[in-house]
């Protein structure tokens, strides 16, 4: 059963700690030894309109390419964020006394936490011929909540991958909305959403590069994919000369065929998952062998990204 809440007092929740604090670690094996990891998930779902409203002019718009997208079959409504935990199956809805913060054919293309514990959501517009392109926004969900424009984008380019640093920072990706390279990895900062390139970690550009994650020992990792979908795991280092393939994903053999959604690294270093194959949903979370890119599935998760929670 859901529970609405309002952006004020999920922001209160969040810093309390008290919207994670079920989430117990992962019964699969392959956690046992990480009985702190939490693993929370954002998704959307509709706003129940006004069963006396007048009804809306109904309308099909359908954005194929873009797997994270909305598709509706009536004039956008408003959708909620929703919080979900991957162990016990509670929802925490977020809402702002009936003011949406997400609007059909936006999709969520980031999500993660801060060192603070603070959650964050990229957001972007479906661009469509009847649309002016508009910005990525941030949404801190703290107290208040806080959103902010990306700035330093052009038109085509599109803010995704977004990570919490060990020591504080916001970093993510920039690519083009087509998810064609070239890729660059920015700092992102926290006060006026303003991006800068950095140059300490070297990213293969001419690459189609998805998903950061930074594990405890310091060393950072991507995936890339391929034509067919293809995907291999990256590492990424400091001041590293080139980026390190490491291995293509696979499971039960098979080479995993469709990207990943998120990749994020536990407090002991285990690497994990999430996504599905292709024309085989749902999404669920993985765990990676770093060596051989062998992936066991943990568990099936409805939602359509998710983050480690801290604190």
């Amino acid at each position: 059963m859901g529970y609405k809440l309002s952006r004020r007092q999920f922001g209160q929740l969040v810093l309390a700690g008290t919207v994670v604090s079920g989430f117990s670690y992962l019964t699969n094996k392959v956690l046992a030894t990480t009985p702190t990891l939490n693993i929370v998930g954002i998704g959307s779902t509709s706003i129940p309109t006004d069963p006396t409203a007048i009804p809306e002019v109904k309308k099909t718009e359908s954005y194929p390419n873009h797997p994270n997208s909305v598709t509706t079959d009536m004039n956008p409504v408003g959708l909620e964020l929703v919080l979900r935990s991957l162990t016990t199956g509670s929802t925490q809805v977020i809402a702002d006394n009936g003011t949406p913060l997400l609007e059909a054919n936006e999709i969520l293309n980031g999500f993660t936490s801060l060192k603070d514990g603070t959650l964050v959501v990229a957001i972007t517009p479906v661009i469509t011929s009847r649309r002016k392109a508009i910005p990525t926004r941030l949404t801190f969900l703290g107290t208040p909540v806080k959103t902010l424009t990306v700035s330093g984008l052009n038109e085509n380019q599109q803010l995704g991958s977004l990570l919490g640093t060990n020591d504080g920072r916001l970093i993510g990706l920039v690519g083009n909305k087509n998810g064609t390279p070239p890729i660059t990895l920015v700092d992102i900062d926290l006060q006026t959403g303003a991006i800068s390139p950095l140059s300490q970690i070297t990213i293969p550009k001419d690459e189609r590069v998805r998903n950061l994650a930074e594990c405890p020992d310091g060393n950072f990792y991507t995936s890339l994919l391929g034509r067919h979908g293809e995907t291999s795991l990256v590492q990424l280092g400091l001041n590293q000369e080139k980026p390190i393939v490491l291995a293509q994903l696979k499971v039960d053999g098979q080479a995993w065929n469709n990207g990943l959604q998120n990749l994020v690294c536990s407090g002991t270093g285990q690497l994990l998952a999430f996504g599905c194959m292709r024309y085989r949903p749902p999404n669920a979370v993985y765990n990676i062998d770093k060596k051989s890119g062998n992936m066991t599935r943990l568990e099936n998760f409805d939602v359509t990204q998710i983050a480690l929670a801290r604190g």
